[in-house]
Formats: C-alpha cells, sequence, structure tokens
C-alpha cells in the first residue's frame, strides 16, 4: 500500500511544485508587463514634458527676436510662440497622471507671469530704458519646473526598472530546472532589462546632477547653494556671508550682440567668480544674470565684494567685440540679518537694490552702508 502511495505523493508533490512554479512565473511575468506598462507610459509623458520644454525655449527665443528687431512679424511669431506653450500644456495634460496637475498649474502661473511681463515691456521706451532682470527669473523657474518634473518621472521609470531587476533575479533562482527552454528568453529579457536600467540610472544621475548645477557656467544653482548655505547654519558659531550680485549693462549685450554672446558673458562671470572666491567659498547662478556667493566665513565679505567688482569690471571680449558691462552687489550676514536662506537672500537682494539705487557698481551692506569702487554713500 505504501508503495502505491509513494508515486502518489511524488505527483502530488511535482504536481504542486509545478503548480507553484506555474503560478510564480505567472505572477513574475504579469508583474514585468505592468513595470513594463508603467515604463512606457513615463516615457510617453517625459516626451511629453521635453515638447513642453522646447516650446518655452522657443518662447524665449521669439521674445529675444522681437527685443533684437520689432517688426509686425517678429511679434506675431512671439504670440505664436506664446500660445504653443499653452497648446503644450494641455497636451502635457492629456496624457500625466494627476500628480502632475500642481506642477502644470505653476507652470500655466508663472507662465501668464512671464507673458505679462513681457507684454509690459514691448514698447521702445520701455525696452530701452528697462531694468536689466524683465523676465529672466519666471523663465529659469519654469525651467527649473520642467526638469523637475522630468527628473521625477525618470526616477520613478528606474524603480519600475529596479523591480523587474528583483523579480528577474528570482526567476533565475525559482526556475533553473524546471523551464530550461524559458531559460533562453529569460537570457535576452534580461540583457534588455539590464540595458535599460542602466541607460535609465545613468539618466537620473545626469538629471540628479543637472538639478543641482546651472547647466549654461556650470556653477551650482539656487538649490545647491541653498543646500550649502543650510549645512553651514548647522555648524556651531557660524559668522557667515551671502554676496548677492545682479550685472549692470547686461541686457544691452543680448539686445545688441544677440543671446550667444551674452551666455559667453555668463560663462567669462562665472569663470571670474571662481578665480576670485577661495577654497570653501561657493559662488552660484541663482538666475539669468544674477550670481551668489556664500561665505562661511563672512567677516571678509567687504574685501570679498571689492574682488568681484574689479574683477567684473575689466572689459570682455565677446565674438571679437570688446564688452564693458559692471556689477553691484547686495551683502547679508549670518546670523545678523537672518537664520535661513530665504531670509538672506532677500535682505541681500534688498541690500542689492540700494546699491543699484546709489549708482550702481557699488556694494550694499543690508541697511547699514552703500560703497562704490572709491566712494561711500550713506544707505
Amino acid at each position: 500500500m505504501s508503495n502505491r502511495r509513494a508515486p502518489l505523493v511524488a505527483s502530488a508533490v511535482i504536481a504542486v511544485a509545478l503548480a507553484g512554479l506555474a503560478l510564480v512565473s505567472c505572477t513574475a511575468v504579469l508583474s514585468m508587463i505592468r513595470a513594463n506598462d508603467r515604463v512606457a507610459a513615463t516615457r510617453e509623458v517625459v516626451t511629453s514634458y521635453l515638447d513642453l520644454q522646447g516650446a518655452v525655449a522657443g518662447e524665449a527665443f521669439a521674445e529675444a527676436g522681437y527685443r533684437r528687431a520689432p517688426s509686425p512679424a517678429a511679434r506675431v511669431r512671439l504670440d505664436d510662440a506664446i500660445d504653443a506653450v499653452d497648446v503644450a500644456v494641455q497636451e502635457v495634460r492629456t496624457i500625466a497622471d494627476r500628480r502632475d496637475a500642481a506642477t502644470l498649474s505653476d507652470l500655466e502661473l508663472l507662465n501668464d507671469r512671464y507673458v505679462a511681463e513681457v507684454r509690459a515691456t514691448l514698447d521702445e521706451t520701455r525696452m530701452k530704458t528697462g531694468d536689466d532682470r524683465v523676465a529672466g527669473p519666471a523663465l529659469d523657474a519654469m525651467q527649473s519646473l520642467l526638469e523637475s518634473a522630468v527628473s521625477g518621472h525618470r526616477t520613478e521609470a528606474m524603480r519600475s526598472i529596479d523591480r523587474q531587476e528583483v523579480v528577474v533575479d528570482r526567476l533565475t533562482v525559482v526556475l533553473p530546472t524546471a523551464f530550461l527552454l524559458a531559460f533562453v528568453v529569460l537570457g535576452w529579457t534580461w540583457r534588455m532589462v539590464l540595458l535599460d536600467h542602466r541607460r535609465l540610472r545613468v539618466e537620473a544621475a545626469e538629471s540628479a546632477t543637472h538639478a543641482r548645477t546651472d547647466t549654461l557656467t556650470g556653477l551650482p544653482n539656487r538649490s545647491s547653494l541653498r543646500e550649502v548655505m543650510d549645512d553651514a547654519f548647522d555648524r556651531p558659531r557660524t559668522q557667515a556671508a551671502l554676496l548677492f550680485m545682479d550685472l549692470d549693462r547686461f541686457k544691452p549685450v543680448n539686445d545688441s550682440l544677440g543671446h550667444h554672446a551674452g551666455d559667453l558673458v555668463l560663462q567669462e562671470v562665472a569663470r571670474r567668480l571662481l578665480e576670485t572666491v577661495r577654497a570653501g567659498e561657493v559662488a552660484a547662478r541663482i538666475g539669468g544674470d544674477e550670481f551668489a556667493v556664500f561665505l562661511p566665513r563672512g567677516l571678509a565679505a567687504p574685501a570679498v565684494a571689492a574682488r568681484i567688482l574689479a574683477a567684473i569690471e575689466q572689459p570682455f571680449v565677446v565674438e571679437g567685440h570688446e564688452v564693458s558691462i559692471g556689477t553691484s552687489i547686495g551683502i547679508a550676514r549670518y546670523p545678523e540679518d537672518g537664520h535661513d536662506y530665504a531670509t538672506l537672500l532677500k535682505v541681500a537682494d534688498t541690500a542689492l537694490y540700494q546699491a543699484k539705487q546709489a549708482g550702481r557698481g557699488r556694494v550694499a551692506e543690508s541697511s547699514r552702508s552703500v560703497a562704490g569702487t572709491g566712494a561711500a554713500v550713506p544707505a
């Protein structure tokens, strides 16, 4: 009787094992299919976001073209570019999930602000006498918002690929003998998954680096500067300073020589800042023609500001043209003027405005003093 039961028990065990293997295989396959669907959907959203980035860039390019050569045709191109951004936003809405709603709403608000600022400065008088900083911050904020959204979706796709990799690892342990033929297909699938995983990991790493670095100048960006300052503020007995600077006479460079020449000037400004600061000091581009220098040891802030003024006042040679610009600098100190990044930046921005009002090419320290190269004026 026991001899008869042995084959039955063995068959039952084999049947259960095969059923278990089949269940594991089906579950794994379904999990991989769902992960592939998520990756495909994410890539579609990322592609739409990239198209939206192109529309925003086209809007800025059309604005620059109109400012260089105002004409009815140029105004039509600018209006068309503005409309193209709205169309691109709606296209993203049709395929993005609910988590993107807030990002798209913020983007529409920023674009409305940008369009309003642009249209408010399109007459010739305002174009000739307007402030250097017209709509750059809104453009930078829109690009940063889009880059953050793309980075988030790519990270989500990488997580899906990571889950695929875990499933494949389990399959290689559970099915080595029962599914010999499946190993051929599995090997091919593993190779594809591994290649996608590596590619997405590289893209995610590049996106993370891009999110912390200004792509034009290579300097740390606003987010990176905030992290550096927060780390410094966590250390006891910190006496730091934030120098907030804005280039003087920079807008005419863009208007007369074009945005490419302006970009070359910004890159040279970044290089001179890096030569001016010392170890432990951080130079960053905040956006447009605005830069900042953070000094963990802020006692030398006036001396550093003076070196920066001297460095920026030296002529720039851009595509065979000699260009002269300058800068104004506002200084805020920690902890006297504030205890966090946002407060110090606001104080430094107010001081920068005071420097501009005093004649530009000057340094202002919160509300205490304003000084130029060789002159001092009460704030």
